[in-house]
């Protein structure tokens, strides 16, 4: 009997430390794989695109396009597709890493990105549904148009005294349109004039509010001024919150839901645009083009395209997939009010300078 407790103790033993010795870490296996072949490029000294691969909390910070490695999901993390070669540009430059230093990273980030053999994995949290669209996403949906349903009906916060709406929009299919003010959204019947719904934002204010082009959810994006600023999407069907973007030191003043349901952008004080994935809620792009804050966000109807403009009048388009500068529209002479698409590549944009212009992007010019 004593022999057969301590030959299963033994293999227990065994077992445990076979288990900590596959734990793959950043500082024992995958920083000596950085020093060998990335940090010439990727080292704390003016770092290529922001990524600096020297220390890991400088890899959990990402690069100047956001988030680089999501823990849990290898697939997802533009580091692994940049080491695949699957995505631009490609690390190393010219010639792919070894099959086993491959799947070394793809390894780490699938066990959750550990520091150490002390350290916790670290696992993507994941929204409760796959938002995203296949097909002509901008087309109008068969059947009858999303209506909300038995959604709430008193107001969050009653004031003594009226104030203005901070966000207007209109659903594309449905007669209905959403007003923005505090701390929730109603959501009322065109034809009845009746209020069909209130979606509670108790982060704040929303500034804008979006519909996807389906119709079927709404965007807020809103916060608390200097303080707080992130994105909501809600089902208007239910009035199920299903999905929330950003963790802004201010409030965003601009964003918007692509046709295809995979993006988020924003936009605010700090000059940035930030573009997230709806699949995992991680930061895909951080763009820096703006001069002034930035006020107005809108994708193309098919998703290839993301206009922002700014308090200064500019107007810049982006690469919706990759957040590469496409165009920069320089006409107007103050502060864009709205943005709107004509066409795949037909750019309208409004200013406080009282004139409406329109844009050809491929063209780069004015109509």
């Amino acid at each position: 009997m004593n022999t057969r407790l301590l030959l299963t103790a033994a293999a227990f033993a065994f077992a445990a430390s076979t288990a900590t010795a596959q734990k793959i870490t950043y500082d024992d296996h995958i920083l000596p794989l950085f020093k060998n072949q990335c940090l010439k490029c990727h080292g704390s000294d003016k770092p290529k695109a922001d990524v600096d691969l020297s220390t890991y909390g400088a890899l959990m910070r990402g690069g100047s396009s956001g988030v680089i490695a999501a823990g849990g999901d290898p697939d997802g993390s533009m580091l692994y597709k940049l080491v695949m070669h699957s995505a631009e540009p490609t690390m190393p430059p010219k010639n792919k890493l070894a099959d086993k230093e491959l799947d070394l990273i793809k390894k780490w980030i699938a066990g959750g990105l550990l520091e150490n053999s002390g350290s916790k994995a670290i696992v993507s949290n994941r929204p409760k549904m796959d938002l995203s669209l296949t097909g002509a996403a901008f087309a109008k949906p068969e059947g009858a148009p999303p209506m909300p349903g038995d959604l709430l009906l008193e107001p969050v916060v009653r004031t003594v005294r009226t104030s203005v709406s901070t966000a207007l929009a209109a659903s594309p299919w449905a007669p209905l349109v959403a007003l923005g003010g505090q701390k929730q959204i109603f959501l009322y019947n065109t034809d009845t004039l009746q209020l069909a719904g209130v979606l509670p934002f108790p982060e704040g204010f929303p500034h804008d509010v979006k519909f996807s082009r389906n119709g079927k959810l709404l965007l807020a994006s809103g916060g608390r001024d200097a303080n707080k600023g992130l994105a909501v999407v809600w089902d208007i069907t239910t009035g199920e919150r299903i999905l929330t973007a950003g963790d802004e030191l201010d409030v965003p003043l601009g964003g918007d839901i692509s046709s295809n349901q995979k993006w988020i952008a924003l936009g605010g004080p700090d000059r940035l645009v930030k573009i997230y994935s709806t699949a995992t809620g991680e930061q895909l792009h951080k763009l820096k083009k703006h001069t002034d804050w930035v006020l107005a966000a809108e994708f193309n109807h098919t998703s290839t395209y993301l206009a922002t403009g700014d308090r200064n009048g500019g107007v810049v388009v982006w690469d919706a997939e990759e957040g590469q500068e496409v165009q920069t529209f320089t006409g107007h002479r103050a502060a864009i009010t709205s943005l709107a698409w004509r066409t795949p590549d037909l750019l309208v944009s409004s200013s406080e300078d009282g004139t409406v212009k329109t844009w050809i992007v491929k063209e780069g010019q004015q109509v």
